[in-house]
């Protein structure tokens, strides 16, 4: 069924009947130009405020529209459809304790073949994946982070060496257990796909790397306590770090950015967690909500310092954690008993960059999630 006016064509989709607005019919005319290659010569503009429909009908499976500005175009199903709003959620699967992390054995010639869609499929899904098998040469870091898309430098460089030392000027290079965090909040864009890998792991105990699923902490206050969620997904938390003078590996900064705990898409489905209680700014909020944020963020911080939600592994050399910042957090426990210097390597790569790998491969090794929605994250 066809039937249309001056403003509208409606057509049965999927069963149902779907209005079609003649400026958005016009706009998307694939005689336009192709916006995904940016060579589109037609814009907006160039449309009349009096455009109309003049004709609408099916030809040979397609939907064919003639316009009074004398521009005649066929629309296919699928261009059709992109019409409707839609509301799917990002597509990734919560865990708890006990969770087995997809292993990718380090190659040479892994990228674009089905272990490299495993292994950026295992990030997505999960929020993290062990690679093994990495040879003995700081190069395998960058050979990685190709599979992944191009490093971001930060004030710490390409890669950043975390080499324990006596006098650290971040905790990560100390002997201390690191609480379950997300990486550099105080970003208004925090690292998106990160990389631990290991050259030299501790001499003495401790020293296991953990993961922590925060969308399933998320979930799992939504379920318990939907008021602290609401003020988790509402509200701002501030973050700040701040280092006066250079030192090895890290430019002097001021850095800030305010983003909730939690965020949410549009369509109310969460997508980024961000998390970093030692470098969190004084709260600065109305007196009848302090107490009921605390309260909240509370709740957030012991659920990540339970085991419910966590992996725990002492890296080996020659393996590494690929991690998304901005779903798992992640910490350690303490070091001790060491007489050598525990060394890894740690570099981040942009969300969008990993996406856009993922989904190109997933058109050759898992067609039916090229288009499914990702997670974006949290931005401030």
């Amino acid at each position: 069924m066809v039937a249309f006016d001056a403003v509208e064509v409606h057509v049965i989709l999927d069963g149902a009947i779907r209005r079609l607005n003649r400026f958005w019919l016009r706009d998307n005319c694939p005689s336009n130009g192709d916006r995904t290659s940016l060579f589109r010569p037609f814009n907006v503009a160039s449309m009349a405020d009096d455009l109309t429909i003049d004709r609408a009908t099916v030809v040979d499976g397609e939907l064919e529209v003639a316009f009074g500005d004398g521009c005649t175009d066929r629309f296919g199903v699928g261009l059709l459809a992109s019409s409707c709003p839609t509301d799917t959620a990002p597509d990734w699967q919560p865990w708890r304790a006990g969770q087995t992390p997809t292993r990718v054995e380090f190659r040479s010639d892994l990228a674009d073949g089905p272990q490299h869609h495993r292994l950026l499929d295992a990030v997505r899904r999960n929020g993290f994946a062990l690679v093994t098998g990495i040879p003995d040469d700081p190069s395998a870091t960058e050979t990685i982070a190709s599979w992944l898309g191009p490093i971001r430098a930060t004030d710490f460089g390409r890669i950043f060496d975390i080499v324990t030392e006596s006098d650290p000027f971040t905790p990560s290079q100390s002997e201390s257990a690191l609480d379950p965090h997300t990486d550099d909040p105080y970003r208004y864009h925090p690292p998106g796909i990160s990389i631990l890998h290991c050259m030299l792991p501790c001499d003495g105990d401790g020293g296991a790397s953990s993961v922590t699923d925060g969308f399933a902490i998320a979930r799992s206050i939504a379920a318990d306590d939907p008021e602290a969620f609401d003020l988790l997904t509402t509200i701002d938390v501030p973050y700040v770090h701040r280092r006066a003078q250079s030192v090895d590996q890290g430019a002097a900064v001021d850095l800030r950015a305010a983003a909730p705990v939690i965020s949410l898409d549009r369509g109310g489905h969460v997508c980024g967690v961000r998390f970093h209680e030692r470098s969190m700014a004084p709260l600065q909020l109305d007196a009848e909500l302090v107490d009921a944020f605390y309260r909240a963020l509370m709740l957030f911080s012991r659920r990540a310092l339970s085991s419910e939600f966590s992996y725990e592994r002492r890296l080996v050399a020659g393996e590494a954690l690929v991690y998304d910042n901005q779903r798992v957090l992640h910490g350690r426990s303490e070091i001790t008993g060491t007489s050598g210097r525990r060394h890894l390597r740690l570099c981040t790569i942009d969300r969008d960059q990993v996406h856009s790998k993922l989904r190109r491969l997933c058109v050759e090794f898992d067609p039916q999630r090229a288009d499914q929605p990702l997670a974006a994250g949290s931005a401030s």
